[in-house]
């Protein structure tokens, strides 16, 4: 970063004033956003992230959570970045449906330095996955765009990010958005998804690191976690950008 000497990050979400938008390291970037982000609360469930009552409470109302790991549920736990609020839904926004890409580089460095901050939460990761888009999505396949911009920030290969070339999951063909319906759509859109989707190598005892960019009910994460679990892994964690508030 030579002839950054001195200067400060420009503030999340005006990411494209900033001094270190082209040259920025995961640590920067993480940094900085923390400060803006919503961060997920101290009393959150262990399992999904959702803040939990506060009532005092320690059981998630999420019924996902409460299905036995790993005899049933998908994934042992999901780890977010920070909170669905603004202004990190509207620039998540900005990326998946309007095709602003620089979006995908901020995202990829806030990936890279919640692994740097947090080795103790992917100890035993042995591949990182993106939760596959949509194989014609438009404008642009998001998920893959972050995935890309990981492995570029990554720059001492810590973690084991698949070569954008090469990713290990994929989607064959589109299925039905759960975007807008009830609990009963979205688990009918996620094995629908599941069912979509090819593995390319083996991940017989892996331990997967499943990325993507917003959690909700679960739904997804669930059903792509058995699909892996199907296929040899022993073990599928979740790490998302961020989480939505709960509601029942």
């Amino acid at each position: 970063m030579s002839g950054l000497s001195g200067l400060e990050p420009a503030g999340f979400p005006r990411c494209s004033r900033c001094p270190f938008v082209a040259s920025g390291s995961a640590a920067t970037c993480a940094a900085c956003a923390a400060r803006t982000l919503t961060p997920v609360a101290v009393r959150h469930c262990k399992t999904c992230s959702q803040q939990l009552p506060a009532d005092g409470t320690s059981t998630c109302s999420n019924r996902i959570c409460g299905y036995p790991w790993p005899a049933m549920r998908g994934f042992s736990r999901v780890d977010a970045i920070a909170m669905y609020t603004a202004p990190l839904s509207q620039a998540i926004q900005a990326l998946k449906y309007e095709g602003r890409t620089g979006w995908a580089t901020i995202f990829g460095r806030l990936v890279v330095g919640w692994l740097n901050l947090h080795p103790g939460r992917s100890a035993g990761v042995t591949h990182i996955m993106g939760n596959p888009s949509e194989p014609d999505r438009q404008p642009l396949q998001h998920i893959e765009a972050i995935m890309a911009a990981a492995w570029a920030e990554d720059v001492t290969q810590s973690w084991p990010l698949p070569h954008p070339d090469e990713p290990m999951l994929t989607k064959l063909r589109p299925t039905a958005s759960s975007a807008g319906g009830g609990r009963a759509a979205k688990q009918s859109a996620a094995r629908e998804h599941a069912q979509a989707l090819r593995l390319s190598g083996s991940i017989d005892g892996a331990t997967i690191l499943l990325i993507d960019d917003v959690f909700t009910t679960g739904s997804q994460f669930h059903e792509v976690g058995r699909f892996l679990i199907g296929h040899g892994a022993v073990d599928v964690r979740g790490l998302v950008l961020a989480r939505v508030p709960w509601r029942d």
